[in-house]
This record gives C-alpha cells, sequence and structure tokens, in this order.
C-alpha cells in the first residue's frame, strides 16, 4: 500500500539527505493502517512540489517519547537535535497531550526523491 503525509521543510531535507531513518507519528487511524512493505510519500508542506518516498522497513509501538528515545539515536529522528527537542517539537505540533497518546516509530528506508541523482 502507499501512503503520504506532510512533513516541514527541515524534516523533507533530513529524509531527503537519508540522515532521518526514525519518522514518529501519534499513533492515528491511518497510521494504524501502514504496515512494513508499505510506502510513504512525505511532501514538503512548504514547497508541495516536493517530496520523499520511503518504504517502511519497521514498525513499532511506544506510549510516550521517552521509550521512543530509549530505543533509537536521537539522530536517526531529529538530525543535529538534543533530547528535548523532540520533546518541545511535539509539544508545539500536538500540544500537551502529546505525552498521552500511543506514538508510533517507522523505521524508514530512502526510495526515491523529486530530485534526480
Amino acid at each position: 500500500m502507499e501512503y503520504t503525509h506532510k512533513v516541514l521543510n527541515e524534516v523533507y531535507y533530513w529524509m531527503l539527505s537519508k540522515q532521518k531513518t526514525i519518522e514518529v507519528r501519534h499513533l492515528s487511524e491511518k497510521e494504524k493502517k501502514i504496515d512494513v512493505g508499505d510506502f510513504i510519500t512525505f511532501y514538503n508542506k512548504d514547497f508541495e512540489e516536493r517530496f520523499v518516498k520511503v518504504k517502511v522497513v519497521e514498525k513499532k509501538y511506544f506510549n510516550c517519547v521517552e521509550d521512543i528515545l530509549k530505543t533509537y539515536d536521537i539522530n536517526l529522528i531529529m538530525p543535529g537535535h538534543k533530547h528535548d527537542d523532540i520533546k518541545q517539537t511535539l509539544e508545539e505540533i500536538y500540544g500537551e497531550k502529546y505525552n498521552k497518546k500511543e506514538l508510533v516509530a517507522f523505521k524508514i528506508e530512502y526510495i526515491s526523491s523529486d530530485k534526480t541523482e
């Protein structure tokens, strides 16, 4: 199956450079449907013609950000950032409820993008 999501400009470039290999999302109905082997095309929110297509190679569920950070290196999620940055970013996106919902982490493998190689 193929799915789409939007990402911030900075996230787009992390994926494009293959630095970001873990995508964290709140576990919504859409995320529940995504399985290992599926493809996700991430469109840049600021420049919608820009995209990165990835393959999901692993899917894990978590109850909090702390558990994710015990499992994965922060640089695979937010390259060049610190531990507290991910908490702050999720709170900015989702409000204080971010740590009260189930989370899912997708390990992703770069497939293609709008940039020619």
